[in-house]
């Protein structure tokens, strides 16, 4: 979305005023990872977020309430009052402090403090002179941008109006969850297909700026007529549901796992060592081989697995799925009774 009169002119500003440059975490790429994982960015507010900063700026008296989320290089607002911009250059924003804080940030007079005097945001339209901030998180822990609530005057701020806004934060929280349930499988709490394949073209991005690596596993469960049948019918999900916690269980914080369709999932590992595919198809074997992977069930998933590699060629995520998809087919022509894998070039 472009920025507005407002924001362009703040982004003008901020490449010529002199003011302290905003701390960056040392973790920065993770919590990129983690807020490109909370699927709220460039997204519609809804009348759920509206309320939470509506009763803000009413409950703590200020004119302006946000949730303001600190992307690379500007913070974009889900949700707003008081306010027209729709983002501004995170070298301005007071939130890009905030988040690196152990708890609220507050301002109770921008003009007196030195990291926020000479800011654009200060000396020039919007005049911000109070600033209070509650940390959004994640579900990882990795804070994503606050809930805000700013004022143009200086405030004094209790330790009342602390619990207040941390309360007002753990709402919008609350909502970001709900959110992120929805671009789920229901059954299996694995991302969908749309998703998962939106997220790996994200890490693909990543690998690119950062000279990263990445791995991609597609895998189809050939013994689900076998599955179900031993299957309770009061709890017909409950296979998937273990399957899904097994597959799980074989990711890192950074990896990726989605169901893409029925039968059918992915595994993205990202930056993985030499053996780690091997690793994790060792796990799969274990689980083929003894029902490790879903430890305590009657039944052991086969699977048939295309696997392929981040080459230098790649244009996007969309070659790593093309290539899986093919080694994929070669796999499932093999002996469907075991597991097999076929690499992709």
């Amino acid at each position: 979305m472009a920025l507005d009169i407002y924001a362009t002119q703040s982004r003008e500003l901020a490449n010529t005023a002199p003011f302290p440059a905003y701390p960056i975490p040392v973790d920065e790429e993770d919590r990129l990872r983690s807020l490109e994982r909370a699927l709220l960015l460039d997204t519609a507010s809804d009348e759920h977020l509206d309320r939470i900063t509506t009763l803000a700026s009413e409950t703590l008296g200020t004119p302006i309430a946000l949730i303001s989320l600190v992307d690379a290089d500007r913070q974009w607002f889900l949700a707003k009052v008081g306010l027209e911009a729709e983002q501004t250059p995170r070298n301005m924003a007071f939130c890009a402090h905030a988040i690196t804080q152990d708890e609220e940030l507050v301002i109770n007079d921008a003009l007196l403090d030195p990291r926020f005097s000479t800011n654009p945001l200060v000396v020039e339209d919007p005049r911000i002179r109070f600033y209070a901030g509650a940390q959004l998180r994640a579900a990882d822990g990795q804070p994503l941008g606050t809930l805000c609530v700013i004022d143009r005057t200086p405030h004094v701020f209790t330790a009342q109006h602390r619990r207040w806004l941390r309360l007002f934060a753990g709402l919008v929280e609350r909502e970001a969850d709900n959110r992120q349930r929805l671009a789920r499988c229901p059954v299996t709490g694995l991302f969908n297909r749309d998703t998962f394949l939106s997220l790996a073209q994200k890490e693909f991005e990543r690998s690119r700026r950062t000279g990263g690596t990445m791995a991609l596993l597609v895998l189809q469960l050939l013994n689900a007529g076998q599955i179900r049948a031993a299957t309770d019918p009061c709890d017909a999900d409950r296979p998937l549901r273990d399957l899904a916690t097994g597959l799980a269980g074989l990711c890192r914080p950074a990896d990726l796992a989605g169901r893409l369709a029925e039968g059918v999932f992915a595994l993205l590992l990202v930056n993985p060592e030499a053996d780690r595919l091997a690793e994790v198809e060792k796990g799969l074997q274990a689980g083929a081989d003894d029902g490790g992977l879903v430890p305590g069930f009657p039944w052991a998933p086969r699977f048939a697995i295309g696997g392929t590699w981040l080459v230098p060629g790649d244009l996007s995520a969309a070659d790593l799925i093309i290539r899986a998809d093919n080694a994929l087919l070669l796999a499932t022509e093999g002996d469907c009774d075991t597991l097999v894998t076929v690499l992709g070039d």
